[in-house]
This record gives structure tokens, sequence and C-alpha cells, in this order.
């Protein structure tokens, strides 16, 4: 299976194998190749107090979110509250404006559940080929990198060269 049962986005093992293919691409081609390393914020104490049902369900709307945001790219599950968005032939300038449209969009969601709406913000790190660096493990480290500076910076934020 290449898509997440629960969210309907792809795993990280063919994400990773997309990864590969996308960056030799970028890499014959010259084409920039963008990645968004994202994190739902405080997603473990959403759990905590509303139950795993309703987190399931918060995650299956934010992957619908970036289902109907990203259409030219490949957006997979990365791990739990974490997603990881490849934006191929897309600049690093491209790839930071995607991501402020989701961190607004999940924003103004309004999840509502047992009649509360239950706010939900996430934390978006952004790198790009060739702006940061050539390597797709490095694409990946500064991406994630950027990412939690976003969440030290007190979440709801995106993180990416300025």
């Amino acid at each position: 299976a290449i898509r997440d049962s629960l969210t309907g986005l792809f795993v990280y093992r063919y994400f990773m194998e997309r990864l590969t293919a996308e960056h030799g691409r970028s890499l014959l081609t010259h084409a920039p190749l963008t990645l968004l390393m994202c994190d739902l914020d405080h997603f473990k104490a959403c759990n905590d107090r509303y139950g795993h049902r309703v987190g399931d369900y918060i995650l299956k709307q934010i992957a619908d979110t970036i289902t109907k945001k990203v259409t030219d790219g490949i957006a997979a599950r990365y791990g739990g509250e974490e997603f990881a968005i490849l934006l191929p032939k897309q600049s690093i300038e491209e790839g930071r404006a995607l991501a402020e449209q989701l961190k607004t969009t999940i924003e103004g969601l309004g999840i509502s559940v047992r009649r509360e709406v239950i706010p939900v913000t996430i934390s978006i790190g952004v790198a790009a080929i060739p702006t940061d660096t050539l390597d797709a493990e490095e694409l990946i480290r500064t991406a994630d990198r950027r990412l939690y500076q976003a969440k030290n910076l007190g979440r709801n934020q995106v993180c990416g060269a300025d």
C-alpha cells in the first residue's frame, strides 16, 4: 500500500522513493525542488483531552485540506501528526507561499467536535534545492530544522529561507 489508511496521503516509504526520484530529476534538469515539513501544534494535548478518535478525525480533516491545496506535489503522512510535502519544479518562494496558505487555511478550519470548536494550527519548515542544498538528506534536515524553529518561535508559523 502506498496510501495511509487514515488520511489517504502517501505513506513514508513511498514518499522517500519519490524524493529519491524527484531529487535525481532536479539535479539532471536543474529544476528546483522544495520540501515542506509540517507538524500539528499541541496535537498530543488534543489527543489527551478529546481522545484518539477525535485526533484521528482532525488528522483526516488536515489531510483533506492538504490534498485540496497541494495540486502539483506529493503529500505524505511522515509520521504521527507530521506531514511532508514535496514540490517538484517549485522554488522556495513558491513553497513558502503554499506553506503560508496552508497555515492560514488550517488555522481557520474551526473543527467542531461535540459542539466545541477545536483550534488547530500547524508549524511548517521549508527548504529547497538548489537554494539550500543539492543533497536530498540535507534537504530533509534543513526543512526539519526550520520546522522546529517555527515551533520555537511560538508555533503556527512558517520558517524558510528569507
